[in-house]
C-alpha cells in the first residue's frame, strides 16, 4: 500500500469505528499528544485520553456517512 492508501485505510478504520461506538478503536488513530479544535465554539482538547473522555461521555449514539472526502494538499489524493 502507498501513503495515501494507508492514511485512506486507517481513516476508514476510525470512522466505522465511531459508527460502530467501538470507543478503543476509533481512538487509535490519534497520537497521545493530539489535539482536537472545535472552531465553532473555540472548544479545545488536548491529548487522546481527554479526547476520548469527552466523547465517551456524549450521551447521544454518533451516526454519519462519510460523502467525500476533499484532497488536501498535505496528503494528497485519498479517493
Amino acid at each position: 500500500m502507498n501513503e495515501d492508501q494507508n492514511i485512506r485505510a486507517a481513516l476508514d478504520r476510525h470512522w466505522a469505528a465511531s459508527d460502530a461506538s467501538d470507543f478503543e478503536a476509533e481512538h487509535e488513530i490519534y497520537h497521545d499528544d493530539a489535539v482536537l479544535e472545535y472552531p465553532q465554539s473555540g472548544e479545545r482538547i488536548r491529548g487522546r485520553h481527554n479526547i476520548q473522555a469527552s466523547r465517551f461521555t456524549q450521551p447521544n449514539k454518533k451516526r454519519f456517512m462519510v460523502r467525500r472526502v476533499p484532497v488536501l494538499p498535505i496528503f494528497g489524493s485519498l479517493n
